[in-house]
């Protein structure tokens, strides 16, 4: 009993939901409020006079509420057309808990990161409403040079690299793409490699909008595109082969555990939602 018991803790990677939520909640009540370094500036500094946009083109709280509902939503609808139903309910299972690994990830090395770099954003002076009469060339801290009220505000202007919105949407977005791009590579169709590739438009729009709106510089968004591409990336691999393999659509625990039996077989196929793909796949001893 006990055995049995062990097993479906490891087959269901309960552990790695365990982790997740752990990490949720270090970065929600820990790192999340940690005071940022506070680097010095001088008020003649370009690169940080830029106004402070009030309506973001991407909010926050749209984007987080976005990466939790629409990759997810996209990995049930896609599992439901391409997966035999003996399988939908572990790899929807492990896709979703891949995808969510990955953000929390993502989240976590990203508020670490802008705590421990406190580089300016662009609207800096603006957040920060310095004193009359300061010189220019002079490095100034922000406990002797702002003005303003807005503590909270103030402290954010120190959280620019890397860019939070890009990492998070590279590590959600981007990673459906690669998810739907091996899930759909078993069909050799050009189509279908556009719809996976689709979300990457996404993530691009919102990398872009971050300048856009004077939050971040340009080499703020690159660090954190490239940063939530990667965590993205070792996510996915954790779970599933590599893109470039032939059975990088199947999960490795259906890999390692189920016998040998074709995972996409022609009679379960013939259910009415798609063609059998062009070749076999099956499964090893």
């Amino acid at each position: 009993m006990l055995e049995e018991y062990g097993q479906a803790i490891l087959r269901w990677k309960v552990m790695d939901v365990v982790y997740v939520c752990i990490l949720i909640v270090a970065d929600t009540f820990f790192f999340e409020q940690i005071s940022p370094f506070q680097r010095q500036f001088m008020i003649n500094d370009p690169t940080i006079q830029h106004p402070f946009t009030v309506r973001e083109r991407v909010p926050a709280m749209t984007l987080l509420a976005l990466m939790v509902s629409v990759p997810p939503l996209i990995i049930v609808a896609v599992t439901f057309f391409t997966v035999p139903k003996r399988f939908r309910i572990q790899v929807v299972y492990i896709s979703i808990l891949s995808l969510f690994l990955s953000m929390s990830t993502c989240v976590m090395v990203t508020d670490i990161f802008k705590n421990w770099i406190g580089r300016l954003r662009p609207d800096f002076l603006a957040r920060c409403q310095p004193k009359q009469g300061l010189l220019n060339n002079v490095y100034y801290s922000a406990v002797d040079a702002c003005t303003t009220d807005n503590w909270q505000r103030l402290l954010d202007g120190f959280r620019t690299t890397p860019s939070g919105h890009s990492s998070m949407v590279w590590s959600s977005f981007g990673f459906i793409s690669l998810w739907t791009y091996s899930q759909l590579s078993i069909y050799s169709h050009a189509f279908t490699s556009s719809i996976a590739l689709t979300p990457l438009l996404y993530c691009f729009y919102v990398a872009f909008s971050r300048v856009q709106d004077y939050r971040h510089h340009f080499v703020d968004v690159c660090l954190g595109s490239l940063l939530g591409a990667t965590i993205a990336y070792w996510s996915y691999t954790r779970y599933f082969p590599y893109p470039w393999r032939h059975e990088s659509h199947v999960p490795l625990m259906l890999l390692q555990d189920s016998p040998k039996k074709d995972f996409y077989s022609e009679l379960e196929f013939n259910n009415g939602y798609l063609p059998p793909p062009a070749h076999d796949f099956q499964l090893p001893v």
